[in-house]
C-alpha cells in the first residue's frame, strides 16, 4: 500500500491541507508575498450575495437530482431486468451516455436546447404547443432545472448499473413467496425490492449528493453560471474568483467551505441511515 499512500498524500492530502493554508491569506496568486488575514475570507464569503446564491442553486440541484435520480432510476432497472431479449442493449444503451466526455455532453444539449434550431421548440411549434416553447437556458426560471435533467441524463447509466447489480442479489424465492400471498407488482417492489436495496440506494444518494455539489464542467460549457447568475453554482463562483478576479485565497477558502458542506452532509446522510437500520 505504500506507494499508493504516498501518491495519494502527495496528490490529494497536501493540496487539500495547503488549501486550507492558503485559505487564510490575501493573494492574488501571482505576488511573491502573501498578507495573513485569518478568517476573513470566510466571513466575506457568508457576505456574498453572489456566493449564498450559488450555495442555494447547489441545493436545488441536490433536491431535483435526486427526486429524478433515486425512484425513477430503481423504476427503470426493475423494468429492464424483466426485459428476456434485448436486456444488454437497453443496459447500454442507458449506460452510454456515462462515458461520454462532459464537454460533448454540454455542448449536445446545449444544441438541443437552442431556442429557435433545438429540436425541443421545434417539436412543440409543430405540435401546436409553441407556448410552451422557451429560451430554455436563457430564462431564470428554466436554466437551472435544464442543467440538471442533463446532469441527470449523464451519469444515470452509472446510477442504473449499480440498481441492476443490487437487484441480481436479491433473493427469488422472496418474490415467489410473495406471488403465493398475491402481492402485485406494487406491492413487491415496496415491500422487497426497496428494502433489499436499501445499501445500494444510500450509495446512489450519496454519489448524487456528492455530484451535484462537484458539477463544474456542463455548466461552465453551456451557460458559465447566467443568465445574471441564475445558473451560477459554488464551483464556477470559485473558479471565476481564482482566474477572472485574481482572488486565489478567496476562491480557495470557496473550495475549503464547499468540501466542508460536501462532508457534513454526507456524514449527517450516513448517521441517520445507520439510525433508521
Amino acid at each position: 500500500m505504500a506507494p499508493s499512500l504516498l501518491l495519494y498524500g502527495l496528490f490529494m492530502l497536501y493540496p487539500m491541507i495547503d488549501a486550507v493554508r492558503l485559505s487564510l491569506f490575501d493573494w492574488d496568486g501571482a505576488s511573491p508575498t502573501m498578507s495573513f488575514i485569518g478568517l476573513d475570507n470566510y466571513m466575506n464569503l457568508l457576505k456574498d450575495d453572489v456566493f449564498m446564491q450559488s450555495l442555494f442553486h447547489n441545493l436545488v440541484w441536490v433536491v431535483i437530482s435526486l427526486t429524478l435520480v433515486v425512484i425513477p432510476t430503481l423504476v427503470l432497472a426493475v423494468l429492464i431486468s424483466k426485459v428476456k431479449k434485448g436486456r444488454l442493449f437497453f443496459r447500454a444503451g442507458f449506460y452510454l451516455p456515462s462515458v461520454i466526455s462532459l464537454a460533448v455532453v454540454g455542448v449536445l444539449w446545449a444544441k438541443i436546447y437552442d431556442p429557435l434550431m433545438g429540436p425541443i421548440n421545434v417539436t412543440l411549434q409543430k405540435a401546436g404547443l409553441g407556448a410552451l416553447a422557451h429560451n430554455w437556458l436563457g430564462e431564470q426560471w428554466t436554466v437551472l432545472p435544464a442543467l440538471v435533467i442533463v446532469g441527470t441524463w449523464a451519469f444515470n447509466g452509472s446510477f442504473l448499473i449499480l440498481y441492476l447489480a443490487g437487484l441480481q442479489n436479491i433473493d427469488p424465492s422472496l418474490y415467489e413467496a410473495a406471488e403465493i400471498d398475491g402481492a402485485g407488482p406494487v406491492r413487491k417492489f415496496l415491500s422487497i425490492t426497496i428494502p433489499s436495496l436499501r445499501y445500494t440506494m444510500n450509495v446512489v444518494i450519496s454519489m448524487v449528493i456528492i455530484y451535484a455539489f462537484k458539477g463544474f464542467a456542463l455548466i461552465w460549457i453551456m451557460t458559465q453560471g447566467g443568465p445574471f447568475y441564475k445558473s451560477e453554482v459554488v464551483s464556477t463562483y470559485i473558479y471565476k474568483s481564482a482566474f477572472g478576479m485574481n482572488k486565489v485565497s478567496y476562491a480557495t477558502a470557496g473550495g475549503v467551505l464547499l468540501a466542508v458542506i460536501v462532508i457534513t452532509l454526507t456524514i449527517l446522510f450516513n448517521q441517520w441511515r445507520e439510525r433508521r437500520e
